[in-house]
């Protein structure tokens, strides 16, 4: 799931840092003798470059490396001392140094990926396949946490409940009821995103928007809030029997997101600390621990308990424990899904319901329309998570299927990937050799 884009995925130590410098520079004012007009000068340009940064990193998701770079280029910029020979040749270099290693760390590398997957085949899997051949299922049977991955069998259950008439696409949903599962500052902006674009779309009738529309702000912004009020709406069960009637064998029980983001602070007492937190979540039986989502989830959507009295400050390591307890299931699990929706195994109006919602991207980006007839997806993250499912059908007909699961990711990894991911899948896609060099490097392992 898009968690938290400008904070999780950032050192705390540096946040630190950053609170630092706003607390700790206007100190040196206190001192009359450094009430100069040059010191007033250096410290309100210190001040505004650091909530600059902290602006573009958790309002637009601007990468914090890549901020913290250009605050330092305008530090220079506004030092009077910065003009003299001896020191624009210094900060030229240091300037240039710090260019190319940016340059080398965020240039398109789709072998970084691949060279991720080699390297840690405990925390990854892959599976491909191609016109209804499985040409890698590299640690394909392996449970992982699906993240926001999962949604793609809710999108399926809720195209087959739409086909059976249990819902009504075209039904009307208060945005009150959404509102009620929405954890402000968890989904990396996702749910405030979607309701933007229904407004300026003119989606918003009376504070309601339609079912579909909910569905859509699931998959295409990664909604938590659309996903909790659509997993109470078509039923847990549901959703898992669904799941088993699929052939989803290695697939973990469905249950609430948001509800599962309530319980450290649910379950914490006042004396306890953060490691006896963990190791109480830890022990928690998961049938216990999904009842509890469940439960909590119920609770917010009959308003006993409200979301706005939590505060959802968890520290990583605890984000840790429910990022590892997320719904889990196989890469090949995934590439099985993949294939029923791709090759039209469900039911004509199932079958088209579930393409729309799963082929955001062919609307998103016009040139996939150039060079696919259908193209679904679904990715999912944490802080320690970087997933992607998606299938591919091309003008000759040509189809694929693709699935890439990887856990455990320090921060400097899941940027990586993060950053490498578009590339790597697009040219596995696109060219038939990359695709056959990976075939070759991952079937010898």
């Amino acid at each position: 799931m898009e968690k938290r884009k400008g904070y999780d995925f950032m050192n705390v130590w540096a946040w630190i840092g950053m609170l630092g410098i706003i607390i700790l520079t206007p100190l040196s004012l206190l001192k009359k003798e450094n009430r100069t007009k040059e010191e007033i000068r250096k410290v309100v340009v210190m001040e505004i470059i650091a909530l600059t940064i902290i602006i573009a990193v958790l309002l637009f998701n601007v990468n914090y490396l890549l901020a913290i770079v250009v605050g330092f280029i305008v530090m220079i910029v506004f030092n009077k001392k910065t003009y003299t020979k001896k020191r624009l040749i210094t900060y030229g270099a240091i300037i240039l140094v710090i260019g190319i290693a940016v340059s080398y760390v965020f240039r398109d590398n789709p072998d970084y990926v691949l060279n991720h997957l080699i390297e840690n085949p405990q925390t990854t899997s892959f599976y491909l396949a191609e016109n209804g051949v499985e040409l890698i299922t590299y640690q394909s049977d392996v449970v992982r946490p699906l993240a926001s991955t999962v949604k793609m069998l809710i999108a399926v259950e809720y195209a087959m409940q739409i086909d059976e008439g249990v819902l009504d696409k075209d039904r009307s949903v208060p945005l009150d009821e959404l509102s009620r599962y929405y954890a402000k500052g968890t989904d990396g902006n996702a749910h405030v995103e979607w309701l933007k674009a229904m407004e300026g779309e003119g989606k918003v009738v009376e504070n309601k928007v339609t079912l579909h529309d909910v569905a859509k702000g699931m998959v295409t912004y990664s909604s938590n809030a659309n996903t909790d009020y659509l997993i109470n709406l078509l039923r847990a069960d549901a959703i898992n029997e669904r799941a088993i009637s699929l052939g989803l064998t290695r697939h973990e029980e469905v249950y609430p997101i948001v509800g599962a983001l309530l319980i450290p602070e649910y379950w914490k007492s006042e004396s306890m600390n953060n490691e006896e937190l963990i190791r109480g979540l830890e022990a928690i039986p998961i049938d216990e621990y999904r009842e509890l989502a469940m439960h909590l989830s119920t609770q917010l959507k009959e308003e006993v308990i409200k979301i706005e009295d939590y505060t959802f400050d968890l520290p990583l390591k605890v984000q840790k424990v429910w990022s590892d307890r997320l719904i889990g299931a196989s890469a090949n699990n995934y590439g099985e899904l993949l294939a029923v929706v791709s090759n039209e195994q469900l039911p004509e109006k199932a079958a088209e319901t579930a393409r729309d919602l799963l082929e955001w991207p062919m609307q998103l980006n016009v040139g996939n329309k150039k060079r696919f007839v259908h193209l679904g997806a679904k990715g999912g993250s944490t802080a320690f998570i970087v997933n992607d499912a998606m299938y591919a059908e091309n003008h000759n007909g040509d189809k694929i299927e693709m699935v890439i699961f990887t856990d455990d990711l320090s921060l400097w990894q899941g940027m990586l990937i993060r950053n490498n991911l578009n590339s790597f899948e697009s040219k596995l896609l696109g060219n038939e050799e990359y695709r056959l060099k990976i075939v070759k490097e991952l079937s010898d392992l």
